[in-house]
């Protein structure tokens, strides 16, 4: 189902669909126009996007990113209000996150020498917020 929307411009410059047409979405609609736009602030703050929806046995990554050495697991966390999007990560969620990260980077060995969690939060009407380091992994990591 393809839904024709009006565009909102953020304060970097990106479109995002205006409130009242993503009424319309269905869930699973506005989290991938959320990622999308996370995808599209990621590059231009000069990130190589590796992988989108990364599954491992741990959990998923919204997407999954590299600059330098670093590596980088992306939370995208949509909401009303930026302040909801940014309580909403659970602490069930953050440890398979983490856990997630560590699995791929123990396969990829010495490719990266830093790894984290950044998040995206985004609300209804199209402010973002990048938040780096959005919580230590050394607090959840089983593997």
């Amino acid at each position: 189902m393809s839904v024709a929307v009006a565009l909102n411009t953020s304060r970097s410059g990106f479109p995002y669909p205006a409130a009242s047409s993503r009424d319309f979405l269905s869930s699973y609609e506005k989290g991938i126009s959320a990622e999308s736009c996370a995808e599209k602030e990621l590059k231009s703050k000069g990130y190589d996007i590796l992988g989108k929806r990364v599954r491992t046995r741990y959990g998923e990554i919204d997407i999954l990113a590299r600059r330098d050495k670093d590596l980088v697991a992306v939370e995208v966390k949509q909401r009303r209000t930026l302040n909801d999007a940014r309580c909403c990560l659970s602490t069930r969620q953050q440890s398979r996150i983490a856990n997630a990260l560590m699995y791929l980077a123990s396969e990829n060995g010495d490719l990266f020498e830093n790894y984290r969690v950044d998040m995206v939060c985004l609300d209804s009407v199209g402010h973002f917020e990048y938040i780096e380091n959005a919580f230590s992994i050394a607090d959840f990591v089983d593997c």
